[in-house]
């Protein structure tokens, strides 16, 4: 790669040194070195020459009030945007020539290239769109709803009477959807990026979408229904994580995050990724699994191969394959051994803004099938963990082949009656073995 000079390339050695994490592959360096250089490059082309006029999004965690008073002494603004007080991080938009004295500063514990991360995209050939003018004459059930939740040969699981707190990390939302619960503005979800990007408006339509298939309104003769259908016994948290075009920074990712927890949020849905391993979002997340007791899930990716995306691979986050509606592997989902359990995710039909309804394929549609689930299991259970709903979970999917769990599938497809019934029989009692993730997340499951 060319960089401006041997300064900003050993900015960007440094800053990549430390984007990889033991049992992971380090092949996403390759981007991180891509970004920094178009970044570089771009900068060049508007005609700044000299490294110190170019500036570079970071990620920074300080140790103490010393190290955040010189970590904001470097931001263009002079202060840099908080993403946890708890956890002493901030993003700041710095020189690249003043980066080598804030990594070898004694009170900076860790600095991070803040990288984008986008929304998967929905895949294309399965699209189904019905606006207001549309064949809807009736409230439609989505066969994913059927696959996680069947109504034979039992009843299907019907809501329990604790209302768990969903959180969306996406696109944001498009509250007054005739088809959505109605959120309050004040309270129910934030933004990092200001009032151009608002989390009560979704111009992208992804949120919205994965919103629908968790929570749409059941039982009034429109649109669609979901897996939680009666709106007054859960709750929404939006977290604006992703801009309306779609894609984000991790900083900005990290923060809706932490502004679900804040809030009282039990599940966490991210169909996103991109970018690569951020230390510093491992640690966030592992903090929110062992600590706050919440439940990450997030789209294990589309790009059809074995490739690790994140935040899906972090061992405290679920990750989340697509299937059909024959209960195969999605062409596109990516297979490898954090892989940990699969729902349905080819055209998944769900809502959009403008009392709108298409269906779309991607990861990031059976993503929120596995956190919907979740949130109406807990419900029942609210003295379980977050680890034991995970459990749950996965020693009751549905594997379609010979059982067992594999890279595609996980443990297998999500099946909320059989998570609920294991939980009725265990109770919430035992004790939840290490964290690993994927297969590996609970050697003694097997599928139901």
């Amino acid at each position: 790669m060319k960089f401006t000079s041997f300064s900003a390339a050993a900015l960007a050695a440094a800053l990549l040194s430390g984007s990889t994490h033991a049992g992971f592959p380090d092949e996403d360096d390759s981007r991180l070195s891509l970004q920094l250089t178009r970044k570089l490059s771009n900068n060049d082309q508007k005609g700044k020459h000299n490294d110190n006029d170019n500036t570079i999004d970071l990620i920074v965690k300080y140790k103490n009030e010393e190290g955040h008073t010189f970590a904001d002494s470097f931001d263009k603004n002079g202060k840099g945007r908080v993403i946890s007080q708890k956890r002493h991080t901030e993003t700041i938009t710095a020189k690249i020539n003043d980066m080598d004295k804030l990594k070898k500063d004694p009170n900076i514990e860790y600095v991070e290239l803040d990288v984008e991360r986008h929304a998967f995209p929905n895949m294309r050939g399965y699209e189904v769109v019905a606006g207001k003018g549309g064949r809807r004459l009736s409230e439609e059930t989505p066969y994913g709803i059927d696959m996680v939740n069947p109504d034979s040969p039992t009843p299907r699981l019907q809501q329990g009477e604790n209302s768990i707190k969903i959180c969306v990390v996406d696109t944001g939302y498009d509250n007054g959807h005739e088809d959505l619960p109605t959120l309050v503005v004040e309270n129910d979800g934030y933004s990092p990026y200001g009032d151009d990007e608002l989390w009560n408006e979704d111009g992208h339509g992804h949120g919205s979408h994965c919103a629908g298939t968790i929570g749409a309104i059941g039982g009034n003769n429109v649109g669609v229904t979901s897996v939680n259908p009666i709106s007054e016994k859960f709750s929404f948290f939006i977290g604006k994580g992703l801009r309306n075009s779609g894609s984000g920074s991790t900083a900005g990712v990290m923060e809706a995050v932490q502004a679900c927890v804040d809030a009282g949020a039990k599940v966490v849905s991210m169909s996103l990724g991109g970018g690569g391993f951020s230390q510093l979002a491992y640690d966030q997340y592992e903090e929110h699994y062992n600590i706050d007791g919440v439940l990450i899930i997030a789209a294990a990716g589309n790009g059809g191969n074995s490739g690790y995306s994140y935040p899906a691979s972090y061992k405290y986050v679920m990750s989340v394959a697509a299937v059909d509606s024959n209960r195969n592997r999605a062409s596109f989902s990516q297979f490898n051994d954090q892989v940990e359990i699969a729902a349905p995710g080819v055209a998944v039909k769900s809502t959009l803004p403008g009392d709108q309804y298409a269906s779309w394929s991607g990861t990031s549609m059976a993503c929120p099938h596995v956190a919907g689930v979740a949130a109406l299991v807990w419900s029942h259970f609210p003295d379980c963990s977050n680890k034991q709903i995970r459990e749950a979970l996965i020693a009751t999917a549905e594997h379609p082949g010979a059982g067992g769990c594999d890279n595609e599938y996980g443990y297998g497809i999500v099946n909320a009656k059989a998570a609920h019934d294991y939980l009725l029989n265990r109770g919430c009692d035992f004790s939840v073995g290490e964290t690993l993730g994927g297969c590996n997340q609970c050697v003694e499951c097997t599928s139901a």
